[in-house]
């Protein structure tokens, strides 16, 4: 092997590694040294990156608070944002749902990709592991276009496309320390006790499903849009598990995202969503008036109508990005009456 390896971290926000935001600065420690020690005498460099959530562009701030800037100490690595090279125009010849997309020259050149997420839950995909990490390669504009999405299945197929461009060579993700509740962003750590490995970010992304206590991942837009597009195995059989038994992988409990659709049976889930509403709704008491919500809304539904931000329900696709992007969580979500009921829970 020669060139550059790029370890694709999960740094959505300058979140410190307890609260279980982004990939733990060990596991990445732990990836680089095995590089290290697997390339010894060979001309490979390694950088870890990430390209954060739309607004956090100060990526010193971002890397330090993250404990991922003490890892340019280690020997030939190198920590910064995805982004430093620019991007290349990818055509959507093959896609179901962008046009096209704005990829990270320096993902799509790099010799060796290790794709190391974090598991977390997802209010939008419900889950967020290897497939949903490599999101992050694509530029501000390509993700807000995801995320003007009408459905789950929209965002799930433009996620999928963003993915398709270029698959890691191998995944490694976190899941030591986990989110369970309403992440990515604002959802409590959970330990879950597991690194998952593996070549097939699919494969890696049921196992961790699994631990999720998700007794049929394909149930899940995302899983099953990349099941669609012959990403990897569409089943359990077809998933050969090392160091574990199914049966072992459920972690007890564990919350998952407000997703009230999940608890509709799959024939009648198409029709019922524009009946099963889940919105973002603003604390007052929490709010900073940073203007982040603003300035993320793919749609432009937030303005600055009064003292604090003010969502416009007709613009609003419930894209929940100002939730996810909210560095307070005073954005917070609510379910409507049918979905409390479906869910059997009221928010």
């Amino acid at each position: 092997m020669s060139g550059p390896v790029l370890i694709k971290t999960n740094a959505l926000s300058p979140s410190p590694p307890e609260e279980a935001v982004t990939t733990h600065p060990r596991v990445i420690e732990g990836i680089a040294q095995e590089i290290e020690r697997r390339t010894s005498g060979m001309d490979v460099s390694v950088r870890v990156a990430d390209s954060p959530g739309y607004l956090f562009t100060d990526s010193g701030l971002l890397f330090e608070v993250t404990g991922l800037a003490n890892l340019a100490s280690l020997p030939r690595v190198s920590v910064g944002p995805l982004s430093d090279l620019g991007t290349r125009m990818i055509a959507g010849d093959g896609f179901s749902v962008l046009p096209d997309a704005r990829i990270s020259a320096r993902y799509l050149d790099a010799a060796y990709r290790i794709n190391a997420p974090k598991l977390k839950t997802h209010v939008e995909t419900e889950m967020s592991g290897c497939i949903k990490n490599i999101f992050g390669t694509a530029d501000t504009e390509t993700r807000k276009k995801a995320h003007r999405s009408s459905s789950q299945k929209r965002l799930a197929d433009a996620i999928v496309d963003i993915f398709s461009v270029r698959p890691p060579e191998f995944n490694i993700a976190d899941a030591v320390v986990g989110m369970e509740g309403d992440g990515p962003s604002h959802g409590t750590p959970r330990l879950t006790g597991m690194i998952v490995a593996g070549q097939n970010a699919l494969a890696v992304d049921w196992v961790l499903c699994r631990m999720m206590c998700y007794g049929d991942p394909a149930s899940i837009p995302l899983i099953k849009a990349a099941i669609d597009r012959g990403i990897g195995p569409a089943s359990e059989s077809e998933i050969v598990l090392n160091g574990a038994d199914w049966d072992e992988l459920p972690v007890a409990g564990f919350k998952k995202s407000t997703r009230a659709l999940r608890a509709l049976p799959t024939i009648i889930r198409g029709l019922a969503h524009g009946l099963v509403k889940i919105t973002p709704v603003l604390d007052e008491s929490q709010c900073a008036k940073c203007w982040i919500c603003e300035s993320v809304c793919p749609v432009n539904a937030i303005s600055r109508t009064g003292a604090y931000p003010r969502i416009d329900r007709k613009k609003c696709v419930r894209c929940l990005c100002c939730h996810e992007m909210c560095p307070k969580g005073a954005m917070t979500v609510r379910k409507n009456l049918l979905a409390s009921l479906v869910s059997g829970t009221r928010r």
